[in-house]
């Protein structure tokens, strides 16, 4: 059987990030986000997240975007106008 986790980066530290996965025993980390490069977080942000994640952690990482909501539906998220 597989377990399945879902995190965020925001208002987390990156002790706060990497704990988790750590103590949660994650086996793999799969980015679902649309673009991975952009976010503010210094540690989440693609690059710099694959590297920390195998260092501290010890956990391979992936990018999949075919997880991510399309553009269209981010766009209404963020808008407050999904239903």
């Amino acid at each position: 059987m597989i377990t399945l986790y879902t995190i965020g980066f925001t208002k987390k530290s990156a002790e706060r990030f990497f704990g988790l996965l750590r103590d949660n025993h994650v086996k793999q980390l799969v980015d679902v986000r649309i673009s991975n490069g952009s976010q503010l977080a210094g540690f989440a942000k693609g690059k710099d997240l694959e590297f920390f994640v195998k260092e501290i952690c010890h956990i391979p990482y992936k990018h999949i975007a075919d997880f991510a909501p399309t553009k269209e539906l981010l766009d209404k998220w963020h808008r407050q106008d999904v239903t």
